[in-house]
């Protein structure tokens, strides 16, 4: 379970605060976890070593920092914060207010808990993915075991509104809507709402119709 991270890095926008917010959370996560196997924080492979600096955390960090850029996008799509759930301090840094923390802490827990094929054509959550990682590259630095299968796997993210589809619904005339049997209201409030910036929910009927091969 991630929780909170006292640190809020100062950021010049409310999506720079998101992500760094989240950058935070990430960073506490793969430090306790590095904590658990003995290995030490300052000797990493791909950031600068230094006993001031984290350099193992940083290394792990790369490899899972996607899943926080997913949840801040998931956040801002859903389209439940505003400039208001912000705080702008005295130095006019943007900071989370408790509030969208909280959202984002959720958005983050729930990509982590995701599951996807891992290991002996199982599924497991990212978060286990991410320790077990963690615990082989313990073993193999430690000479506990001569390899190591570092690994990944890719989230399958089910999306029905990419770029190329929505700009072949904000594009679509008259005639086009006709020859692919779309009903002229549907087409009406799916390039409102694009418009608007909003997310659409198509439905495998109208996809059908108009998917962009």
């Amino acid at each position: 379970m991630i929780k909170s991270n006292s640190r809020n890095y100062n950021a010049s926008d409310e999506i720079n605060a998101l992500l760094n917010y989240g950058y935070a959370i990430l960073e506490s996560e793969i430090r306790k976890l590095i904590n658990g196997t003995g290995l030490d924080y300052s000797i990493g492979f791909l950031h600068e070593i230094n006993q001031s600096r984290t350099s193992l955390v940083y290394d792990i960090q790369e490899l899972f920092r996607w899943l926080i850029d997913l949840s801040v996008i998931q956040l801002l799509e859903e389209r439940k914060i505003k400039k208001s759930d912000f705080i702008i301090t005295e130095n006019y840094h943007t900071r989370l207010g408790e509030d969208v923390a909280k959202m984002l802490i959720e958005k983050i827990n729930s990509n982590f808990n995701v599951k996807s094929n891992y290991k002996n054509n199982k599924n497991y959550s990212y978060q286990t993915i991410l320790q077990d990682n963690m615990q082989q590259l313990s073993n193999h630095i430690l000479k506990k075991k001569q390899k190591m299968d570092f690994n990944i796997p890719l989230m399958k993210l089910d999306r029905k509104d990419n770029l190329k589809l929505k700009e072949k619904i904000l594009n679509m005339t008259p005639e086009e809507r006709k020859q692919l049997g779309v009903n002229k209201s549907t087409l009406w409030h799916m390039q409102n709402n694009l418009k608007k910036g909003k997310t659409i929910d198509l439905y495998d009927k109208v996809l059908s119709k108009i998917q962009i091969n």
